[in-house]
This record gives C-alpha cells, structure tokens and sequence, in this order.
C-alpha cells in the first residue's frame, strides 16, 4: 500500500538504536565529568593544604629564638602539635595524618588527606644533592599532600641561611 503514512518496525527499531547510543554516550559524559570535577576538587585543596603549611613555616623564624641551634626540634617540642614549634627546622619529618590545626584539632572534611614535611641540607653548588657532611646555608623543604594514600600535591622551596 503505497500511500499508508507512518515507520516501519525497522526504522523504529533502528531511531531507538540511535537514541539509545546516544544517551549512553551523554551518561558517559556527565559520569566523568563528575569525576573530573571531584579530582579537581581534590587537587585544589590538597594545593590549599599545602600552601597554609608552608605559610605557617615561613612565619616561623629560621632558627630556635630560645636555645643553641639545633637542627630540628629541640626539648619540649614533640608530636605534632605544632603550636610548640618555634622556628623552620622544627617542622621536619613533621606527619599530618589526619590534617589538624595548629592546637592539632582535627579539620572537618580533611579526613582523608596526610600532610608530611621534609627538611634536608642541599650543596650550594648543586641544590639537587643532599649536603650530609659538607657544610651548607642552603636547605630545601618539601611539603607532601596526600588523599586516601595517593600524592595529591607536592610543594618544595630553597632557603639559603646567613
């Protein structure tokens, strides 16, 4: 009958084909864009996290006001209450897990993420290598931030020392 109007059972088969793709396409889509933005997310206050630490040891002064100097941390000043350290070095080999403020009362909605620091001496000539036994002005400081295990955000700075 060639003037009956309407789709055949095929083509209806084949616009629902279409459509289905494509809405599993837009799933895709939205799925990992959601992802994306968690991760950036994530990314952005790990970056956070580990800029107010460095802002924190920067405030600090470069040696102990109190006591000889002694690189890293002197008597009195344990754990990781950082509210007792007193000058730059004392930070080393600091662990964060989980992110705490300076009292070292937890951060709500940190709970996932560490902070660790690492302070070491570096050659003035060549501040890729560790200084050990030489003597050095320059020290390098390493700020980790990591999520559930996993680095989120890296942060490293020189300091030369008169």
């Amino acid at each position: 009958m060639p003037d009956q109007k309407g789709l055949s059972l095929i083509e209806v088969l084949v616009a629902s084909l279409i459509m289905t793709i494509m809405g599993v396409g837009l799933i895709q889509g939205f799925a990992a864009l959601r992802n994306e933005t968690h991760h950036a997310r994530a990314r952005l206050s790990a970056s956070l996290l580990a800029v107010d630490l460095r802002e924190e040891i920067l405030s600090k002064p470069a040696r102990d006001p109190d006591q000889p100097p002694v690189f890293g941390r002197e008597p009195g000043e344990y754990g990781n209450v950082r509210m007792y350290l007193d000058d730059r070095d004392d930070y080393g080999d600091l662990e964060d897990n989980p992110v705490t403020d300076l009292r070292g009362n937890q951060i709500p909605g940190m709970e996932k993420f560490s902070r660790k620091v690492s302070i070491r001496r570096v050659l003035e000539e060549d501040p890729s290598k560790a200084a050990d036994d030489k003597p050095s002005r320059l020290y390098q400081y390493f700020v980790v931030v990591q999520k559930d295990g996993a680095e989120m955000y890296r942060l490293d700075w020189l300091e030369a020392r008169p």
